[in-house]
């Protein structure tokens, strides 16, 4: 089995297909309708069978098949689709399996499905899969198998063999008439073979009797001889000079159920003297009988004696054989037509008067019907007796007509059926008989079913119409124009609303794709000219430029015949962008998130910079005995490195609060000479430390801004400190600042070790850490830039990094709004706070080092102190030593810091207390908590000794506690 002509093996789609829904099932069902139809008025074979095998490849979508019916002893007539050479030679082994198994067989890979190998199936690479099904009469028969066969492996979706068997059964009553057809017309042709041959025989016989060459005999009654021609050795089979039999021994030779008979008639010829003619089989010397017709008469003679008869043998088997094939083939004729599935056949008698009745109706009237064919033909008008009234003015007109034209009658109407009304259609021819009357034999076919099944269809094809308005993805139904094997265009034929909307082309319809849009890509008419010219369903997801660059998610199948591409397809225009956004937005959540971990590790090991030092001062310390030296150096190291730890956290502390909108500015008219020299001074040991080159130039004139002078100031310290961090020891560093317009202009510009190109987009983003060195030595969270952005835009400006490259410098350019000059400078408050009067405190927290450094450092300026470990232990202290202030830590065991705080204040002696929450928790959420508690005053841990002594002075001598 070669395929003829079909798509390659490598990109035939696979058997198995989902099944078809909306218009595509519909386009199944009438196929399906059609070949029923089809079927139901032939009676060839051929025509049969093709339509059938082209009905059940369109179903199975293949190009490959065949169909093979069983005669008496093997192989019979059949048909094939996509083959060179005759499949019908042969039935394979899977369609022998079918057979044997008498149920469809399914093969899904030759090559490696076992029944395949139990089936003995040779693909030999012509194909790859199979599906066989039986083809059954009516009568339960099986008359054949049909195989569709697959160029790739996989199976038919239960739809499609749902369909596929539908098919066979379909076919199975036509095919079995046809083949009942044909054998009456082959013993029609026998007969007559048998007719021709019994006139030959009747002129060779004539001839015979010419030449005296007629099996003619003598009887002799008396003495039982008979005397024959010579013709007796032929037709018994004898040899020449074989003895011939006699009367007693011819009776021997007569077949046993036609003695008595014969014996009869010839006992009567002999009584009266009279011819006979009698019928009967005998036997020849080779065991078979022939039909002989004897005729004989007796022999008057003048001499008186026995009667003596004489006469001939005609072999009549060839006559009695057709006769007996006619009445078997009227039998059979009468079977057909009884049997017909789902119709009937009848003759109307056309009087030379114009009356008309039915003589002949088959008993196929009763299963539409309920009556019986005496029912129809005793009735004066027939079958109309039985018409819907609605539709008897339509029969009696198409009736009227082809009677008065004498042309063949053909018309659809309604029955009152066995079960419900049923439709009809009826077809006859008028045949003229020798006595001059017409006969029109028809045809009746119960068609409710295609009738049902149209009304389907056009309901399905109005849903299919609703559907196609209403559907919001863009459709169309195109037409691909080829120029030889080469797609150049293709017309709309139809479109749906949706489609201008997807594609921006208006009244398209009746148009070509390059009339609407000339420089349309090339590619979109190749692969819809690859779906006409295959038929292979296709998906894709590609962009149409000459569009306005839309990007479409299409799907693409063959519709019906010719060069007709339905195209179903969607903008995904936008959907593309919010992907490749969201992608972005990824991106640059798993850099943030990859930022983040580098972030923790590079926190951990700078918080452990300074504890180092600070745990070595301890022991220093505790080593140092009396050495004031050692422990002043010592100390004022420690202060160093803790005042490094808090720089830190506050930096972290700050940039969160920065990036949640939670960071509240203080703003106030300040000098810019102010900010810059609050931060230079800030900034100033380190520069120094490097021993850089520092240069600063301002504006000749005062300078205003509206800010708070602790942020902005933080904002260039940070950026010095930056540039002394990443400069070499005797570096240079110049800040500069210059008024354009309404901004201020500053730069920070040094000559280090300068900034990659590939980090400048990137350096002012939190957690992102630009390692410069490869030893570190900077150190630093690399927090300090992003909370220099962050600040500087909360002012309303910008700041940008420049770098020329590695080992070049770098320059930081911050732009801030100008506020309008003013005559004079508000005086700055100066002074120094005056130490205060000393006050009672009681210092509440869980750590109990930490509750005694803090009673140290207090008592050594001179205030009285009391230490608590847990909430409860603070009341009972409270209670008996009556502070004028509290520093009560939030977290602790038994009873936490703001549960104390509310008992203390139901209490009288609670209620002018002045409680300060001191935690190492500094969020805004953390504040209103702790107010909300009770407490007046919120500082974070560590705390700066002025801003406690500050505090400590507002309440010092037992006055009234007021927020600070």
């Amino acid at each position: 089995m070669r395929p003829d002509r079909g798509p390659d093996p490598a990109t035939e789609a696979t058997v198995e297909r989902a099944p078809a829904v909306g218009r595509e099932a519909a386009g199944e069902l009438e196929r399906l309708l059609e070949l029923s139809v089809r079927l139901s008025s032939g009676l060839e074979l051929g025509p049969i069978l093709d339509a059938t095998l082209a009905a059940a490849a369109a179903i199975g979508g293949t190009a490959m098949g065949g169909l093979c019916l069983l005669d008496d002893d093997g192989p019979g007539p059949g048909t094939s689709l996509g083959f060179e050479d005759d499949l019908l030679a042969r039935l394979g082994g899977v369609a022998q399996l079918c057979l044997q198994r008498g149920a469809p067989v399914v093969v899904a890979d030759t090559d490696l499905d076992p029944l395949a190998h139990e089936a003995h199936e040779a693909a030999l690479g012509r194909f790859r899969a199979l599906h066989a099904v039986p083809v059954r009469g009516p009568s339960g028969r099986l008359l054949g198998v049909l195989t569709l066969y697959f160029h790739q492996p996989g199976r038919l979706s239960d739809r499609a063999g749902e369909l596929l068997q539908r098919c066979a059964a379909i076919a199975g009553g036509p095919i079995e008439n046809a083949l009942q057809h044909r054998r009456t017309l082959r013993e029609l042709a026998e007969r007559r073979a048998g007719e021709a041959a019994r006139g030959a025989e009747a002129e060779r016989l004539s001839l015979g009797l010419t030449a005296a060459g007629v099996c003619a005999w003598e009887w002799h009654t008396e003495t039982g001889d008979v005397i024959w021609s010579h013709s007796i050795y032929e037709m018994l089979g004898l040899q020449p000079g074989d003895p011939t039999p006699n009367a007693e021994q011819w009776y021997d030779l007569l077949h046993p159920d036609d003695v008595a008979e014969v014996r009869r008639v010839a006992d009567l010829c002999v009584r009266t003297g009279t011819s006979f003619y009698v019928e009967y089989r005998v036997r020849r010397i080779d065991g078979t009988y022939r039909w002989i017709a004897a005729r004989g008469d007796i022999v008057h003679s003048a001499v008186p004696g026995p009667p003596r008869f004489v006469g001939a043998l005609h072999d009549i088997t060839a006559r009695r054989c057709a006769e007996a094939a006619l009445r078997d083939g009227e039998e059979r004729q009468r079977k057909l037509a009884d049997n017909l599935p789902s119709g009937f056949i009848y003759q109307v008698i056309e009087q030379p008067d114009a009356t008309r009745r039915f003589t002949y109706v088959s008993r196929g009237i009763e299963a539409i019907t309920g009556k019986t064919p005496a029912d129809i033909m005793a009735n004066p008008v027939g079958l109309e007796a039985w018409v819907l009234a609605e539709d008897l003015p339509l029969v009696v007109r198409s009736e009227a007509a082809a009677f008065r034209v004498g042309e063949h009658f053909e018309c659809q109407f309604r029955i009152h059926g066995r079960d419900g009304v049923r439709w009809l259609h009826c077809r006859s021819a008028p045949r003229r008989l020798s006595d001059g009357t017409n006969a029109w034999d028809g045809i009746a076919l119960d068609v409710t079913e295609r009738v049902q099944a149209e009304e389907a269809l056009r309901a399905s094809e109005a849903r299919y119409r609703t559907l196609f308005n209403s559907i919001d993805e863009g459709f169309c139904v195109i037409e691909v124009l080829f120029d030889g094997d080469h797609a150049v265009d293709y017309r709309f034929l139809e479109v749906n609303p949706a489609f201008e909307k997807h594609t921006g082309l208006r009244d398209a319809a009746g148009k070509t794709m390059r009339e609407l849009a000339p420089d349309h890509d090339a590619h979109w008419f190749k692969v819809y000219g690859e779906v006409a010219r295959t038929g292979r369903a296709t998906r894709f997801v590609n962009e149409a430029r000459a569009l306005g660059q839309r990007w479409f998610d299409v799907y693409a199948f063959k519709l019906g015949e010719g060069d007709r591409v339905a195209i179903l397809f969607t903008d995904i225009s936008a959907r593309l962008s919010a992907e490749a956004e969201r992608e972005r937005l990824v991106e640059e959540l798993r850099d943030a998130d990859r930022k983040k971990d580098d972030f923790i590790a590079l926190l951990a090991h700078e918080l452990r910079n300074p504890l180092a030092p600070l745990r070595t001062g301890l022991q220093v310390m505790r080593l140092a005995g009396g050495n004031v030296d050692v422990v002043a150096r010592t100390r004022a190291m420690m202060d160093r490195q803790l005042s490094h730890m808090v720089r830190l956290i506050d930096d972290l502390m700050d940039v969160s609060r920065i990036s949640r909108n939670k960071l509240e500015l203080r703003r106030e008219r300040v000098l810019l000479a102010d900010v810059i020299g609050s931060a230079v001074e800030t900034a100033r040991p380190q520069i120094e430390a490097a021993n850089h080159d520092l240069q600063v130039s301002l504006p000749a004139g005062p300078v205003f801004l509206d800010a708070d002078l602790t942020r902005l100031a933080q904002v260039f310290s940070n950026l010095l400190t930056n540039s002394a961090k990443y400069t070499a020891p005797g570096g240079r560093i110049r800040l500069d600042a210059r008024r354009l317009g309404g901004e201020i202009v500053v730069t920070v510009r040094d000559n280090g070790i300068g900034i990659p190109a590939y980090a400048l987009s990137s350096i002012f983003d939190m957690f992102s850490q630009i390692d410069r060195t490869l030893e570190r030595t900077a150190g630093g969270l690399g927090l300090g830039l992003a909370l220099v952005k962050g600040l500087v835009e909360m002012h309303g400006g910008s700041v940008t990094a420049a770098s020329e490259g590695e080992g070049r410098g770098s320059v930081f350019t911050v732009r801030l709004p100008v506020l309008a000059d003013r005559a004079h400078a508000d005086e700055a408050d100066a002074g120094a706070v005056p130490s205060g009067p000393a006050c009672r405190v009681l210092v509440v927290d869980d750590n109990q080092d930490g509750a005694g450094a803090m009673a140290m450092m207090l008592e050594m300026l001179g205030h009285e102190v009391r230490t608590a470990h847990d909430g409860v232990e603070a009341i009972e202290a409270a209670e008996d030593f009556r502070p004028h202030v509290i520093l009560m830590d939030v977290g602790m065991p038994r009873l936490n810091g703001l549960d104390a705080t509310r008992r203390i204040r139901e209490q009288a002696w609670g209620k002018d207390i002045a409680i300060v929450a001191l935690t190492g928790w500094g969020q805004e959420a953390d504040r209103a908590r702790s107010k909300a508690a009770g407490c007046d005053c919120h500082l974070v841990k560590p705390v700066n000794l002025e801003d406690l002594e500050r505090l400590l002075e507002q309440y010092a001598g037992g006055r009234a506690h007021k927020p600070v």
